[in-house]
């Protein structure tokens, strides 16, 4: 593990060549005891001011998410960082991000971090990457989450580890869909452990895939790209390629939640298993699947998640129906129509559509948005195919 005294600036470091291509932002440290990814990108850093790559291409922002919490080595302070980019509450900070009232420290954080990612939204030329780097508090080999759209698809599938669809229906407020919405290229890289040396290992080899994903530099100029893969490779040894979320255990106010001992992600779980207790005794598994981020930290209110395995292939048939956008069919379906309010929303009633509505509305890149009088209310990720810099004749 490399050892290194964690300094407590926003800004980890930047590195850009000559030739314009992509921005990519890394980003470590939203979650204040996740130290791996702060060390593997301080690493990476030197590594290239060391090397000075002649043919790097755009620019490289790494920084800092959450820095009280990662003075005091908790998870957050006041309230979790990663929980609260809501698109609603967003609105006051996009239209002021400088003078604004932060109610907690995450909220004054969140206003920092805005004001430096603003400024690259601006770039309608050149594709915006983001690479969102944590660790879990469970035993874990690596692996990402993307919201499901295509360019998510094609940037995660550079790294050799298992992909996670799905979350974002089952979490409000993460860093990665809010930027995801805004036309970043999305990723979270999860490396494993907390404190597990490992864990920095990984973050190393997928910061450098990262860039080579991006168009920074390309696998040729990079130091042993070929290890680096080797390295998640044999982390995620065994696991299937994609999975899906079903659900999740939220943890109630109050609740005296306890993962039972000794899950590690991914792990197998059948239906009627004891996973976890609480005041009013023994929490159950309701259906067959494997465990995913189970909590065995004290803060944090997702108790645990439970997913499964996708097979590959419709991964191939939802790419070829969103290209020949069938979507476009959905309103002249029975019990399907247009939110006549919001662009890319439509409104199910399910008395009428009934046959595996959300598994064919995910296939289009619909994703599940609420419950509203008893109806499915959808929506469509708005960048799926292309992003905004699209529009400059890019993408």
């Amino acid at each position: 593990m490399i050892e290194e005294k964690i300094s407590l600036r926003r800004v980890i470091g930047e590195y850009g060549g000559k030739l314009p291509g992509p921005n990519l932002v890394l980003l470590g440290g939203v979650h204040g005891n996740e130290p791996a990814a702060i060390l593997a990108l301080n690493h990476v850093l030197e590594t290239l001011r060391r090397q000075q790559p002649p043919a790097f291409r755009g620019k490289l922002i790494a920084l800092r998410g959450n820095l009280p919490a990662i003075s005091a080595a908790t998870r957050y302070i006041d309230e979790d960082l990663n929980r609260i980019w809501i698109p609603e509450l967003m609105k006051p900070l996009e239209a002021s991000p400088e003078y604004g009232t932060d109610r907690t420290v995450e909220q004054a954080e969140r206003r920092e971090l805005f004001r430096i990612l603003s400024p690259l939204l601006e770039d309608r030329h050149n594709p915006l990457y983001l690479v969102d780097l944590h660790t879990t508090s469970a035993e874990s080999p690596p692996f990402v989450i993307i919201a499901d759209t295509i360019r998510n698809r094609r940037f995660a599938r550079d790294f050799p580890v298992p992909i996670i669809l799905g979350l974002e229906e089952q979490l409000e407020g993460t860093i990665l869909h809010y930027l995801g919405d805004l036309g970043f290229r999305a990723v979270a890289f999860e490396a494993g452990q907390h404190h597990d040396p490992a864990s920095v290992n990984n973050h190393i080899a997928a910061i450098w895939i990262a860039l080579a994903g991006a168009g920074c530099l390309q696998p040729a100029e990079l130091p042993d790209y070929e290890q680096q893969l080797h390295i998640l490779r044999r982390a995620a040894e065994g696991l299937p390629p994609v999975f899906e979320t079903r659900f999740r255990y939220a943890i109630a106010e109050g609740e005296h939640f306890r993962m039972k001992p000794g899950y590690r992600n991914f792990q197998p779980i059948s239906r009627g298993e004891v996973l976890a207790s609480n005041h009013q005794g023994e929490i159950r598994n309701t259906s067959p699947g494997n465990i995913f981020m189970p909590l065995y930290q004290t803060k944090g209110d997702d108790g645990y998640f439970r997913i499964r395995k996708v097979a590959y292939f419709w991964l191939i048939v939802s790419e070829w129906l969103r290209r020949f956008h069938l979507e476009r069919m959905l309103p002249f379906l029975p019990g399907i129509r247009l939110n006549p309010e919001i662009p890319n929303e439509l409104i199910v009633n399910r008395r009428v559509a009934r046959w595996l509505v959300l598994e064919i509305f995910h296939l289009l890149g619909y994703r599940k948005k609420r419950i509203e009088n008893g109806k499915l209310i959808v929506t469509k990720r708005r960048y799926d195919l292309h992003g905004p810099e699209a529009d400059a004749g890019r993408d």
